[in-house]
């Protein structure tokens, strides 16, 4: 593969690996394409819990809550009678 950089890029890859901040600029890329690869998953991920969210407001505006405060002394009363 063949990449072509602009003046600018290539100085900023040459700035960064002569200060010591990469070995390479092999290694330099190989570090974008993770950064890219992350930004990517970040990306996903943040589209997943929106649709949950969604799903969330949706069962909400359905009626479908439950009180957090009753839950919570539900689940201690149920602890409290554990045997132990």
């Amino acid at each position: 593969m063949i990449v072509s950089l602009t003046p600018e890029q290539e100085r900023f890859i040459a700035e960064r690996v002569s200060r010591g901040d990469y070995s390479s600029p092999e290694g330099m890329l190989s570090e974008a394409l993770k950064l890219i690869q992350a930004k990517e998953e970040y990306q996903e991920r943040v589209a997943r819990l929106r649709d949950e969210i969604d799903v969330g407001i949706e069962q909400a505006n359905r009626g479908g809550l439950l009180d957090g405060r009753d839950v919570i002394e539900k689940i201690k009363t149920r602890n409290a009678q554990r045997p132990r």
